[in-house]
């Protein structure tokens, strides 16, 4: 971070514009990219000693998760957040500052200006984390410890061929051969073992994310109204300024 006022100026608006950009490409992961946070194993298992088809298993895996493209979309808005506010607060007349307190916590003492400018960056966070995508509630998913991703347990489909059989309908006898008939019978030779993986999180981690953006927000125009109620210092200097333009050319 600059130490200087002029330092931060000359990086703060380049800061604002990455910070823009990641949240844009973080966006767009969650909303157009839907299945890079989801895999899957699947394995083929014969029930016949003597088949002879071989059919190979089936491996998807995750390209990215939630937590990751936040993880990496963390350092950019972070860094703008804390240069914007670093600006507004060097420059801020020490009268309209409130508290921020959330839940009991206080994150500090800061400007109106310096809380106008974090609902901002806060807005653009919720719509962020509004696309965030979540869990086929479809299926049952339980949190694996060692990938750090959700998965289901083992669905298993079997795997059906049609195979000839002839059927005797009736059995020979002395004055008529047997009646028989070829059917095509459905015969279980197989079966399909499919896990679900997805770096999706729940329905209720994604609500419970978004409350505490919107308790953030609410404490921000909280704070920022309470900045704001101080007495204004009124400064009368427009009609100096335009009679020093005026001096000895217009006469108002």
């Amino acid at each position: 971070m600059a130490n200087k006022l002029h330092e931060l100026l000359a990086v703060e608006q380049d800061r604002k514009n990455k910070a823009n950009q990641t949240l844009g490409e973080t966006k767009n992961n969650f909303t157009k990219k839907d299945t890079y946070f989801e895999g899957m194993t699947k394995k083929y298992v014969s029930l016949e000693e003597s088949e002879n088809e071989q059919i190979p298993d089936e491996n998807k895996e995750i390209v990215m998760t939630v937590k990751d493209k936040i993880q990496e979309m963390l350092e950019a808005v972070i860094t703008a957040i804390d240069a914007t506010l670093s600006k507004e607060e060097t420059n801020a007349a020490n009268l309209a500052k409130a508290d921020l307190i959330i839940d009991e916590q206080n994150f500090g003492n800061f400007s109106a200006t310096s809380l106008l400018a974090l609902e901002t960056h806060l807005g653009k966070l919720k719509d962020v984390y509004e696309a965030i995508p979540t869990l086929d509630p479809t299926k049952k998913w339980s949190f694996d410890a060692q990938r750090l991703v959700f998965r289901t347990d083992e669905e298993v489909k079997f795997r059906s061929v049609k195979r000839p059989k002839v059927i005797v309908k009736y059995e020979a006898t002395k004055e008529h051969p047997a009646q028989t008939e070829l059917l095509y019978l459905d015969y279980q030779v197989g079966k399909y073992e499919t896990t679900y993986f997805s770096g999706k999180i729940t329905l209720s981690q994604k609500a419970l994310l978004l409350k505490r953006i919107d308790n953030l927000l609410e404490a921000v125009k909280v704070a920022r109204t309470k900045a704001n109620n101080v007495e204004v210092k009124n400064i009368k200097i427009g009609k100096k300024l335009f009679d020093f333009i005026h001096k000895d050319v217009i006469t108002i």
